[in-house]
């Protein structure tokens, strides 16, 4: 009998000292995605693979997690790798870290094998640590989209991707679920990056084709920080309330508007809400999404999404089939009046959904390949990454993988920068000039 493989995660939490964390299964409590598809991956894995993994989860904070799963306290992510080593762990998965070379310096002082966990695209530095690091020995991207922006780059060969894991039991309805016909609802981070501005700033549009239309917003700003301050109506950080919250969800006595509710974080609770919506709106501008967990959660109760077709977003919704996909604000308004408009259209796209998730996300598949994954480490292997998706002309991927293959052929055009470098480059080199120009 092969012995188990000792792996430690690490789950950074001290923005949540009192979330409840004990039932994975129910979905999200209301922390971030990447600390709740952290818990989920160990969990899971745990729960189908014990007798060949053994898990071991470090965090800042003890607070109320899993009975089944072994924990322990880490101060840091530096702390949480030396302190696998010490508990006897042959692999330590970590977020990757952008701009941080303190954890990569201290994996080179290390036997330990890790695996650098993307939920977010490392910047320049972050990747080409990742890729110079010898301690790390795979790179885990949560989408293909993802996954394939990397294709040219020094870090590919590590590079692989797991999706993240979704248990659907708790969210699929089980039994006929009624849908007012006019129900809009959000779900997501009430900050800059995640897009809610977006819907905001053409709520009033939607109003005026639609003048029974609710909006249900669920989030906060307090998603990654139970501590962050919000603004006059409690909802974001005040900067971002005054300039892109506020203006637009104002009626003309600057009370918010009577079609709009905001209900804040919710745990296993929001599942209801999320039935019963007729549309589902998902960061509209796509910024930043690698996976789009929100996304998913929306399909699995039967309800359409609406969403920009960008990035993670592509591989967790199906233009057309589970949900609509736009470019702009224009589209954003049409694709939700839409689905307003067309409640059998709509109710397809919900069951489609529910089909596709159970088929591409599923949480067993999910705890298969990270076993998988682990074993080919433990023996040496290189993680083998999947073929790049057949939408050749996003984001310039023909191009990538053109110089992927000549990079293979001709070593020397490894010094040529990949295309997820050239961005950053570039704005590099121009405030160097800017700056210089300053001094003369």
């Amino acid at each position: 009998m092969q012995p188990k493989i000792k792996v430690g995660f690490y789950l950074q939490n001290q923005g949540y000292p009192n979330a409840d964390l004990r039932s994975p299964e129910q979905g999200n409590p209301g922390i971030g995605g990447t600390q709740f598809t952290t818990l989920a991956t160990a969990y899971y894995l745990n729960q189908f693979y014990p007798d060949q993994v053994d898990v071991l989860i470090l965090v800042n904070n003890l607070a109320l997690f899993p009975e089944s799963l072994r924990v322990c306290q880490a101060k840091s992510l530096v702390d949480a790798a030396i302190t696998s080593e010490k508990q006897g762990c042959n692999i330590f998965v970590f977020k990757s870290a952008s701009g941080d070379d303190k954890i990569y310096n201290q994996l080179r002082k290390l036997k330990i094998k890790a695996i650098a966990r993307s939920n977010n695209t490392p910047d320049r530095n972050g990747l080409n640590q990742i890729a110079a690091c010898p301690q790390v020995k795979a790179h885990v991207c949560v989408g293909q989209e993802q996954l394939d922006l990397l294709r040219d780059h020094q870090v590919f060969t590590k590079s692989i991707r797991i999706f993240n894991p979704f248990n659907i039991q708790e969210f699929v309805p089980t039994k006929n679920i009624h849908k007012d016909g006019n129900t809009v609802v959000f779900l997501g981070n009430i900050i800059y990056s995640k897009g809610f501005h977006y819907l905001a700033r053409v709520w009033k549009k939607i109003l005026k084709v639609r003048p029974d239309a609710k909006l249900i917003v669920i989030g906060s700003g307090q998603l990654y920080d139970r501590n962050q301050i919000l603004g006059k109506w409690g909802v974001a950080e005040e900067t971002y309330e005054a300039q892109w919250i506020r203006p637009f969800l104002s009626d003309e006595k600057g009370n918010l508007l009577d079609s709009v509710h905001f209900v804040g974080l919710l745990g296993e609770e929001k599942i209801e809400i999320l039935q019963n919506a007729d549309v589902g709106v998902v960061n509209p501008s796509g910024a930043t999404e690698t996976f789009c967990t929100a996304a998913v959660e929306f399909q699995s109760c039967g309800t359409p999404v609406v969403s920009a077709a960008k990035g993670g977003l592509l591989d967790t919704v199906v233009h057309g089939e589970t949900g609509l996909l736009g470019n702009n604000d224009r589209d954003l308004v049409r694709n939700i009046l839409y689905l307003l408009n067309n409640p059998s259209v709509a109710q397809q796209f919900g069951q489609n959904g529910i089909k596709f998730v159970q088929e591409k996300f599923d949480h067993r598949e999910n705890a298969r390949q990270w076993l998988a994954l682990f074993m080919d480490i433990c023996q040496n292997k290189p993680p083998q990454p999947q073929p790049m998706k057949d939408n050749y002309m996003y984001n310039a991927k023909v191009i990538r993988e053109s110089m992927r293959i000549l990079k293979e052929w001709m070593p020397w055009l490894h010094r040529v920068p990949a295309l997820i470098e050239i961005k950053p480059l570039l704005k590099g080199y121009i405030k160097q000039f800017k700056s210089g120009q300053k001094k003369f």
